[in-house]
């Protein structure tokens, strides 16, 4: 079963995400006259604006598919790094959530525990002294 992902923003995810985003047109200032289309340096600075904003904000998305095992995602954030800008690499797997308390946290329909994504730290092995 894979339960293990990247989460983070890099620049051309964030990029991405401003492309998708970012109007192509911009109001015209006067009552009831239609929108004026932005040119495409416009629409790139916008974009490039845009995808700043999202780079010094604090949303990360999952960057990476997903993982039979930690090592891999580890694997995948050495390569993100060497790819470009990127910010607040996480490695998180499926698991029950917890509360304030460390409680599970229950659906009220079911009973059950209520799966999510969260932060996947490292066993620490005993060490042989």
């Amino acid at each position: 079963m894979s339960t293990f992902a990247v989460f983070g923003m890099t620049a051309s995810a964030a990029l991405a995400d401003a492309r998708k985003k970012t109007k192509t047109t911009k109001p015209s200032g006067r009552a009831g006259c239609p929108p004026l289309e932005l040119t495409p340096s416009e629409w790139g600075e916008a974009v490039q604006r845009n995808a700043d904003s999202i780079m010094a904000s604090e949303k990360v998305k999952q960057l990476s598919a997903l993982f039979d095992t930690p090592q891999h995602a580890v694997q995948f954030i050495e390569l993100a790094k060497k790819a470009g800008a990127c910010r607040d690499l996480k490695i998180r797997c499926k698991a029950a959530l917890l509360d304030e308390k460390g409680k599970k946290i229950l659906s009220p329909k079911t009973r059950m525990p209520v799966i999510g994504w969260a932060d996947w730290h490292p066993c620490q092995a005993p060490s042989a002294a």
